[in-house]
């Protein structure tokens, strides 16, 4: 539950620069805006205990499209 509620119209969306697959084990954090909104994508294939650390989605998408882990993607994405 958020604290304050936000407007509409302060939130920026963050622009795509491709299509990345849809993974089970991706996390996703919004770092606060310094010179405009960002993420830092970490992969916990290993464990919660271990993430992997692959940088913004621009940097991770590769990364991620490349992964031959077979149990990890939705099933949407078959």
């Amino acid at each position: 539950m958020a604290v304050e509620k936000l407007e509409s119209s302060t939130r920026i969306p963050i622009p795509r620069q491709g299509r990345i697959r849809r993974c089970r084990v991706r996390h996703v954090s919004i770092l606060p805006a310094g010179e405009g909104p960002r993420v830092q994508v970490d992969c916990l294939l290993g464990g919660p205990e271990h993430p992997l650390p692959l940088g913004t989605m621009d940097e991770a998408r590769s990364i991620c499209n490349a992964c031959t882990a077979t149990t990890i993607w939705r099933a949407d994405e078959d």
